[in-house]
């Protein structure tokens, strides 16, 4: 049975977001996705109330969007915020708590991105986020394809919500258990970029949050 995972979706522990984590849930499950991973800056404070709001038969997969001295790297399967370090080092540690390294639109030039030592972290990372809907210029998504196929690494899709009506713009099919398929290369990313409007709202809410401070 084909399921439809959306793996980069933040909430209001984002300070990006202004999701709350009921509104993220009613969102995917009508957006009818199979699961999410919440994907926080550097957080994982919000996963459990996700996790509780959401349905039985909906998959919700512990992640972090991570920081680190380049682009941003998903952390999924994991119970704890990675450090923000250099992007080999937030990798290994990763893998020493058993989750998944995933390449956050790697090389979308308006935003964090990777440029340097791309060899080794190919050799480590586990996938790469191939579709991601934030990305305005269909070329950031091309080359994060290209990397992953130069590679042979798996390719991910990812809204990169930061509101409800981006849910499951993007988003990754597997067959069989999530964590598994990206392992073994048997995933396939799915959806569509070049989402301007979203990059506008994002800095509104910005803007508000910081006049109310």
């Amino acid at each position: 049975m084909t399921r439809r995972y959306d793996l980069q979706v933040h909430t209001d522990a984002s300070p990006c977001s202004d999701t709350a984590p009921r509104a993220v849930v009613t969102a995917a499950v009508e957006a009818g996705l199979d699961g999410i991973a919440i994907t926080d800056h550097d957080t994982v404070e919000n996963t459990a109330v996700v996790e509780r709001l959401a349905p039985a038969s909906f998959n919700v997969i512990s992640g972090v969007e991570v920081t680190t001295t380049q682009g941003h790297l998903l952390a999924l399967d994991v119970e704890a915020p990675p450090p923000q370090t250099t992007p080999v080092e937030v990798i290994e540690w990763i893998h020493d708590h058993g989750g998944v390294a995933v390449l956050s639109h790697p090389f979308d030039t308006l935003r964090q991105y990777y440029t340097e030592n791309l060899q080794e972290i190919a050799t480590l990372v586990d996938a790469v986020e191939g579709i991601n809907s934030r990305c305005v210029f269909p070329q950031f998504n091309r080359r994060a394809q290209s990397f992953a196929v130069a590679h042979s690494l798996p390719i991910t899709g990812g809204s990169d919500a930061h509101f409800p009506r981006e849910v499951g713009r993007a988003y990754t099919k597997c067959e069989g258990d999530l964590i598994d398929s990206i392992r073994s290369n048997e995933v396939r990313a799915c959806g569509r970029g070049g989402y301007l409007s979203g990059h506008v709202a994002t800095k509104i809410h910005q803007a508000r949050t910081a006049l109310s401070r």
